[in-house]
């Protein structure tokens, strides 16, 4: 009488590196975009503040939370 026996062998593939790449890039442009918006932000209201002063920013602002 003859025994056979199965013998089976598994392999990981590894992809996590690509997956890993593509998430540092598009967190690493998403802060730049943010960044970018942000010193946007900053110049729109350093001119505001050097055309109207910042009695008439505030004033502006609060005229245009009451409508």
């Amino acid at each position: 009488m003859t025994a056979t026996s199965k013998t089976q062998s598994a392999t990981n593939v590894n992809t996590a590196s690509g997956i890993d790449t593509f998430s540092r890039a598009s967190l690493i442009s998403m802060g730049v975009a943010s960044g970018l918006i942000g010193l946007w932000a900053v110049a729109c209201m350093v001119g505001a503040v050097m055309s109207n002063g910042l009695g008439g920013v505030v004033s502006g602002f609060f005229s245009a939370l009451a409508g």
